[in-house]
């Protein structure tokens, strides 16, 4: 009796591996290509790291396909391997999108 009840619910495991693969799919769907940065946002992007003052940064980058928003304080940036160690991540510069400008003020005072 106890083998019946196995074949009887067999079947169905076979949806989670099909989940897996769905997945894959749904998330592959929605991947975006990767915005260009604009001039200015490249020297923005710039200057807020030449000026970087120990403060908590918003940033916009970009990871396989997809757009994410990081806050967090830079730990190290290392300029040979061309990347920025954060609080728990390594982030290429050329993935950064956009930096949120924490003094926009500067420049006109």
């Amino acid at each position: 009796m106890a083998d019946r009840g196995m074949k009887r619910w067999l079947p169905f495991s076979a949806l989670i591996e099909q989940q897996v693969y769905l997945d894959k799919m749904i998330y592959e769907k929605y991947k975006v290509e990767k915005p260009r940065v604009s001039t200015e946002q490249a020297r923005k992007i710039d200057r807020i790291l030449k000026e970087y003052d120990n403060s908590i940064l918003n940033m916009k980058i970009y990871v396989d396909g997809y757009i994410y928003e990081y806050e967090g304080k830079i730990m190290k940036l290392d300029i040979n391997k061309k990347r920025i160690v954060l609080e728990n991540i390594t982030i290429p510069i050329k993935n950064i999108i956009d930096i949120e400008d924490p003094n926009p003020f500067e420049d006109v005072l």
